[in-house]
C-alpha cells in the first residue's frame, strides 16, 4: 500500500505479501506486480506455500529505486514479455543477500552477495535466484546511455564486491536506500543524476564490448546509426545505400558492424518486427487491421510480414493478437507457471491492489 509521506518526501509504497494472504494468493499477488519487468515461476510446486516476497519502492521523478526481498524463484524476460510491455531501460541491482545465476542474451551471468549487476531491459533474460534481498533501479536509458563506451554491451554485466568500482557503487546504493525516506522532492533531481553518473563511471570501462569495435569513433557510429534507424523503421527509403550516405561509411563497413546482429537487413527486419508485436498486443491497435501496421512498420507484403513474424516470435499475427484480447479480458492473469502450464485465476484470489501504481511508475519514467 502507498504509505504516507510528509508533503515535501518523495512518493513511496509498500507490497508484502503477507497483507494478500499466504500460499497461492501471495504468488499470484507478487506474479502480478512484477509482471511489468519480468515473468516469474516457482522452482518447484511445493514451494508455493512458504512464498513470500516484500518491496518498498521510491519514485523521485526520473528513475525508480525499490529494495526487494523474496524466495527462491525463476525470472524470465522473453521477446514477448520486451515487446509487450515496451519497457527497455536498464535494471541495476545491489544483492545484499542471496544471488542468481542463468543467462543473458547468450551470456552467463552469476551474481552472489555484495555484487552489482546491469541488465538491458530491451534483451532477453532468463535466470534461477535463491532466496535474496536486493537494491533495484530501473534506469532510463536516455540517461544511462550516453555516459556507457558501449551503450548496448552491458547486458550481464557484474560489478564484483570485491573491486573498486562494484564497491564504491555498492556503498553509494546502500546509502541512498537508507536515506530514501527523509529524502526531500527537491533534492531527488539533482541526486539521481548523481547517482546515474556514478553508475556511468562505474559500469563503462568493465562493460564486454563484444559486438563493438574497440575504437570509440565506430562505436559511436553504431550508435549513431541505430538511433536513425530506430527513427526511420517506417520509411521504405530504409537501405544500406542511405545509411552509407548519412553516416560516410562503406557497405562492407556498415556489414561488418552489422554482422552481430545477423546482418544489416536483418536487424532492421527485427527491429520493425517488435514495433509491430507491440502495436498488435496493444488495445489501442485492435481496430486496425493486420496489414495496415505491417506497411506502416515498412513491409510491403503482408503474407511476407506473417511468414518473418511467426519465425521471430513463433505464433502468427493474427494468433498474437487474440492472445492478447483475451488476456486483456482477464484481469490478473500471468502466462508461464513453474510446471510451464498457467494455472487458471482463483476464485476472489487477492491481488495487491496497487499493482498499477508501479507500472505507472514505469510508464512515467519515459521513454528510453
Amino acid at each position: 500500500m502507498a504509505e504516507p509521506r510528509p508533503p515535501d518526501t518523495i512518493p513511496s509504497n509498500h507490497f508484502h505479501t503477507a497483507a494478500v494472504g499466504s500460499g497461492d494468493d501471495a504468488f499470484w499477488a507478487w506474479r502480478d506486480a512484477v509482471s511489468p519487468l519480468f515473468d516469474v515461476a516457482l522452482p518447484s510446486s511445493d514451494a508455493v506455500d512458504t512464498f513470500a516476497a516484500e518491496v518498498r519502492s521510491y519514485h523521485p521523478g526520473t528513475i525508480l529505486f525499490a529494495s526487494v526481498a523474496a524466495s527462491a524463484q525463476h525470472f524470465r524476460r522473453s521477446p514477448g514479455t520486451i515487446a509487450r510491455n515496451g519497457i527497455n531501460h536498464y535494471l541495476v541491482q545491489l544483492y545484499r543477500q542471496g544471488g542468481y545465476h542463468g543467462d543473458a542474451n547468450g551470456r552467463s551471468i552469476a551474481v552472489g552477495p555484495g555484487d552489482v549487476s546491469v541488465l538491458d531491459m530491451s534483451l532477453p533474460l532468463q535466470t534461477r535466484a535463491q532466496s535474496f534481498e536486493n537494491i533495484s533501479l530501473v534506469v532510463p536509458r536516455r540517461m544511462l546511455a550516453p555516459l556507457l563506451a558501449s551503450p548496448d554491451a552491458v547486458h550481464g554485466t557484474v560489478l564484483r564486491a570485491t573491486t573498486g568500482a562494484g564497491a564504491l557503487l555498492r556503498d553509494h546504493l546502500t546509502s541512498l536506500y537508507t536515506q530514501a525516506p527523509d529524502l526531500r522532492a527537491d533534492q531527488a533531481e539533482a541526486l539521481m543524476q548523481g547517482t546515474v553518473a556514478l553508475m556511468g563511471a562505474c559500469i563503462g570501462p568493465t562493460a564486454d564490448a563484444r559486438e563493438m569495435a574497440a575504437d570509440d569513433i565506430r562505436a559511436a557510429t553504431l550508435v549513431g546509426i541505430k538511433r536513425f534507424i530506430e527513427g526511420n523503421l517506417g520509411a521504405s527509403s530504409l537501405n544500406a545505400e542511405r545509411v552509407c550516405g548519412r553516416f560516410g561509411v562503406s557497405r562492407p563497413t556498415l556489414y561488418r558492424l552489422f554482422e552481430p546482429y545477423g546482418g544489416f537487413m536483418r536487424y532492421i527486419q527485427e527491429r520493425r518486427l517488435r514495433r509491430c508485436f507491440t502495436e498488435l498486443t496493444s488495445p489501442h491497435a485492435r481496430g486496425q487491421r493486420i496489414a495496415d501496421i505491417a506497411q506502416r512498420w515498412g513491409f510491403g507484403s503482408e503474407a511476407t510480414f506473417s511468414r518473418a513474424f511467426r519465425r521471430q516470435f513463433d505464433v502468427s499475427p493474427r494468433e498474437l493478437r487474440q492472445a492478447a484480447a483475451r488476456s486483456g479480458a482477464r484481469p490478473g492473469h500471468a502466462p508461464g507457471h513453474a510446471s510451464g502450464q498457467a494455472p487458471a485465476p482463483l476464485a476472489g484470489a487477492s491481488r495487491w491492489s496497487t499493482d498499477s501504481l508501479i507500472e505507472s511508475w514505469l510508464m512515467s519514467l519515459g521513454d528510453s
